[in-house]
């Protein structure tokens, strides 16, 4: 097994992951889709995925596992989950 990824490996594991979630919460929704929502939303929820490599600056030698993980989370939860770590950390209410 590898133990060491490329960033680029890693930016690429990040990206697929928020990829397929976004995609997914797309799919189970009931609204009406149009090729400008599932583009918004898959490039949104990328975006929060890449945001989990955050977690290098805490630590640096983070396991690529943790980061998909923390990929997988980020997307999932959405951007409030995000809004909320950003107050909770800044000391704003």
């Amino acid at each position: 097994m590898q133990e060491k990824f490329t960033p680029l490996e890693a930016l690429f594991g990040m990206t697929m992951t928020g990829l397929v979630i976004g995609l997914g919460q797309i799919l189970t929704s009931e609204e009406r889709l149009t090729t400008r929502i599932i583009i918004g939303r898959a490039l949104s929820t990328v975006g929060l995925a890449l945001t989990s490599g955050l977690i290098l600056l805490y630590s640096t030698e983070a396991d690529i596992l943790v980061l998909i993980g923390a990929s997988a989370l980020t997307a999932s939860l959405g951007t409030s989950f995000l809004e909320r770590i950003l107050q909770k950390h800044l000391g704003i209410k």
